[in-house]
């Protein structure tokens, strides 16, 4: 019996996921997607055919993309099983979160039936190739992986009427209403079933079909997934955890006392289980207590005494910073890698080494105080910190090369590259989710890759973008990397003061705009500007020779040379003051 490699994928996924305005959709959508492609894996193990990519399927991270070894008489009976296999599972997901809506009020119609079987039954695009094993595995997989880019350029699309007012996730499609009531109301009154947390009230949050899957499917977040607020201060939590826990506690219960039963828990932390969003002070604000909390009517000198108790917090620990960041990484050349397996046992195995690196990854992104969105082995989306973006994507990077080899008879070693967007924690999701694919793609334009790029939007509407290869970051015998001893150069230390003023980035980056060579002429406006700005009260906190040294060293390294280590400075200093203008 002759046997075949059978390529299944389906789509969308980048529009699917980009589709978000809170990190609950983020990780639904992600959620969502792995359940679908394990689906249709497990209708191909069970029908008992050899999985090659990935070896092992599971359910919580999956590509969307499977290989597997057929008998090619039965490859076509194979492929539809999986595609049937995958849509059920996408009803059943789908079917879970129609009963939370059918049991909320106002009560869905015939025109909000017509809508959500419309919508959640147009929404995947199945392709599959099954390419006859006449020739060594190798080859058999390159002629069906163009045979499936060729099916995928063909697809054909049913058209559509999406009328009235549309979605506020991804504004094509139409929101759910009834005959009687038009987007913005029907929202407005399912919105008084449910917390804040899940949907916005007054109607100023309209969903399709697939935004309210993933809202409200069993797979969702909801409000227990934590918001990039939370994700924001998360290491500023246990730093107040750990240096003021009775400032903390009494916060806490003033929070407790102002806002009652509109609080709602997000962490099972007895010290703080309330969201991220409640440590900034342009929170405790009665409009945005009503818009977020739907807190209204609130006691004017409870929350006077909220916001005194959260002062006196960061008269002990700081006020957090309001930024945050979200990584997307990729592996480099992971095709080219894949189409050098020569043997299928060499792909599985290659496929095996990328599930051990995925294994890894939760921890690492948890030991940085990191919320994990989606981990696919060579394709990882996290939210983090401002301060942890650069330190959690290179340990993550690091690991992958360790534990990613290149297969036999490939010169070039697997690398990961890395997209960072830094925004505002009130910055639109979706925006800051296409920064960060515009930043990877930055950063993978780069020769050889193995780089990082990041795209920080700041709230004055500011943009800049700054790159660098994992190597030039580099770390020295004490684990600290360049882009580390640069923030620490803007950071007070022990009570004296930052070792340089803020003023020393901006001008190096004007500096270097002019002297755009890392030569001589460079070194000596550095050292120039290193004496003009350190610490007058302690200038030992810098040695101008050393530090000129170094950063000459990894300017000479950079893509744009001496004016992309102005921009990585003044990134440092934007990092050092927690996104401080």
């Amino acid at each position: 019996m002759s046997e075949a490699i059978l390529i299944f994928t389906f789509s969308p996924v980048q529009s699917f996921i980009g589709e978000a305005r809170r990190a609950s959709d983020l990780f639904a959508s992600s959620k969502i997607l792995s359940r679908l492609s394990y689906a249709a894996a497990r209708s191909l193990k069970t029908n008992g055919v050899t999985m090659i990519y990935p070896a092992n399927p599971n359910s919580n991270d999956m590509p969307n993309k499977l290989v597997a070894r057929v008998p090619f008489d039965r490859a076509r009976s194979l492929a539809e099983q999986a595609q049937a296999a995958l849509e059920r599972e996408w009803q059943e997901i789908a079917e879970s979160a129609r009963k939370v809506l059918t049991q909320a009020k106002p009560k869905p119609d015939a025109v909000w039936d017509q809508i959500w079987k419309r919508q959640v039954g147009q929404i995947w695009e199945i392709y599959w190739v099954a390419q006859r094993m006449d020739k060594n595995y190798a080859q058999t997989y390159s002629e069906a992986s163009r045979a499936l880019d060729a099916v995928k350029r063909t697809r054909w699309f049913l058209p559509s009427e999406e009328d009235g007012l549309k979605d506020t996730l991804s504004g094509k499609r139409s929101a759910l209403r009834t005959n009687d009531q038009d987007a913005r109301e029907y929202w407005k009154q399912v919105a008084k079933n449910f917390p804040a947390a899940q949907v916005r009230p007054e109607g100023k949050e309209r969903l399709d079909a697939l935004g309210a899957v993933k809202r409200f499917c069993d797979l969702a977040g909801g409000k227990n997934f934590l918001s990039v607020s939370s994700v924001a201060t998360q290491e500023y939590l246990a730093t107040a955890q750990k240096r003021s826990p009775q400032a903390l506690k009494d916060y806490r219960q003033a929070v407790e006392h102002l806002l009652g039963s509109h609080l709602y828990r997000v962490r099972p932390e007895p010290d703080w289980p309330y969201d991220g969003d409640l440590f900034f002070l342009e929170t405790l604000e009665a409009n945005r207590l009503k818009d977020s909390y739907r807190a209204e009517n609130l006691d004017h000198t409870a929350l006077e005494a909220a916001r005194q108790k959260l002062k006196t917090l960061y008269s002990q620990v700081g006020a957090p910073s309001p930024y945050f960041a979200l990584l997307e990484l990729d592996g480099d050349s992971m095709g080219m890698s894949i189409s050098a397996c020569q043997q299928e046992d060499q792909h599985q195995d290659f496929s095996q080494q990328l599930a051990k690196f995925a294994e890894l990854v939760p921890g690492i992104v948890t030991h940085h105080f990191g919320e994990l969105i989606y981990n696919g082995g060579d394709d990882v989306l996290v939210l983090a910190p401002l301060t942890q973006a650069i330190p959690l994507a290179q340990k993550l990077a690091e690991l992958f090369a360790a534990k990613v080899k290149q297969p036999p008879n490939f010169e070039v070693p697997c690398s990961l590259s890395a997209g960072i967007a830094v925004a505002h924690h009130l910055y639109p999701l979706d925006a800051v989710r296409q920064a960060a694919l515009r930043a990877l793609t930055n950063a993978k334009n780069l020769n050889g890759k193995s780089a990082v790029s990041v795209r920080v939007l700041k709230r004055s509407g500011e943009q800049f973008d700054l790159r660098s290869y994992w190597k030039s970051i580099g770390s020295d015998a004490g684990g600290q990397t360049n882009f580390e001893k640069c923030v620490q150069l803007f950071q007070d230390i022990q009570g004296k003061g930052s070792p340089l003023a803020s003023r020393f980035a901006y001008d190096v980056l004007e500096v270097s705009r002019i002297l755009s060579a890392s030569d001589e002429k460079f070194e000596s406006e550095l050292r120039r500007l290193l004496k003009r700005h350190r610490n007058k009260k302690n200038p030992e906190l810098v040695n101008v020779a050393e530090c000129s040294d170094r950063l000459l060293g990894w300017a000479k390294e950079l893509p744009g040379k001496s004016e992309e280590l102005g921009r990585w400075l003044v990134f440092a200093r934007f990092v050092a003051q927690g996104g401080g203008e």
